[in-house]
């Protein structure tokens, strides 16, 4: 009888079944908001489409335009010593996973030309110029194809995570920090004489991060009988809070740990170079003043 009545209304049993699945999902409530089939897995961005190609493109400027003196360099060898770790899970990838990948693209450092950094990352690739006046991390060929990106595998699954990858919140041995880790210690150990570090005394956590990259994989890693003396600079924002200066907070650790390490060292509050450099996008402030340089 449920049967012809069905009939009656002009719709057969199947049609109104679909009918009734449709309603069922338009109809149920949204949760989340987060675009996609799924919400993010890890607190980091995912990987930035085509790395492979930005990756072989930084290598290649490098070689070719920027130091044609590493010409000799494989780009493409390079990228396949570093895309294995793009095989292995996002929280089991070791610094040591990329020593063939350190060690095909390292090279030779010029003397009194290295400069490390905390919380100034934008500032120090600017004012080092690809190399020409200093050497960060960012100017080796090594931390070049890396800079500004990021890359991870899917959890349960083959091919790339284009929607999060960890960070160091969800697990320590994730594919970007462990890069970073890696390429400190080859920075570390191939920086001679005179070496710079510049610090952010405008940072409310402190201008040397007690925990970060330069106090836990650099400073460990200078080698005692390459480096002449070590010269700080307390860099403050334009117009902004001076909360940290030489001798002072955590500027004072880091003083107190090179001189346990026995190194000589230096500390200067706004190097004037970088200030004249930062100087140049606020020339009408009254910090870029003549008599305040």
């Amino acid at each position: 009888m449920a049967a012809g009545g069905f009939a009656r209304s002009g719709l057969r049993l199947p049609a109104l079944l679909l009918l009734l699945l449709l309603l069922q999902i338009l109809l149920q409530p949204r949760t989340g908001g987060a675009a996609g089939p799924a919400a993010a897995r890890w607190s980091g961005p995912g990987t930035v489409p085509h790395l492979q190609s930005i990756f072989l493109g930084r290598c290649a400027e490098f070689v070719a335009l920027l130091h044609p003196e590493l010409r000799d360099k494989n780009c493409t060898a390079i990228w396949e010593a570093f895309k294995v770790v793009l095989d292995k899970d996002p929280c089991s990838v070791l610094p040591s996973d990329y020593d063939l990948f350190i060690n095909l693209s390292r090279h030779s450092i010029p003397r009194d030309k290295s400069l490390f950094w905390e919380n100034n990352h934008l500032l120090v690739t600017s004012y080092t110029e690809n190399g020409r006046r200093f050497v960060s991390l960012c100017d080796v060929l090594y931390g070049k194809v890396g800079d500004f990106l990021t890359w991870c595998r899917q959890k349960n699954d083959s091919g790339l995570d284009y929607q999060s990858c960890p960070t160091s919140n969800d697990c320590e041995n994730n594919p970007v920090d462990s890069y970073w880790k890696s390429a400190s210690i080859q920075y570390a150990k191939e920086s001679s004489g005179v070496i710079y570090v510049m610090l952010n005394g405008s940072e409310p956590t402190g201008a040397y991060p007690v925990k970060g990259f330069f106090a836990d994989f650099e400073v460990p890693n200078l080698q005692k009988d390459k480096v002449t003396r070590i010269e700080i600079w307390v860099m403050h924002e334009i117009g902004g809070p001076k909360l940290e200066s030489c001798g002072e907070g955590s500027v004072k650790i880091l003083e107190e740990r090179l001189e346990k390490m026995g190194f000589q060292y230096s500390c200067i509050d706004d190097y004037q170079p970088v200030k004249l450099f930062k100087c140049v996008e606020h020339s009408s402030h009254p910090d870029c003043a003549l008599n305040s340089l």
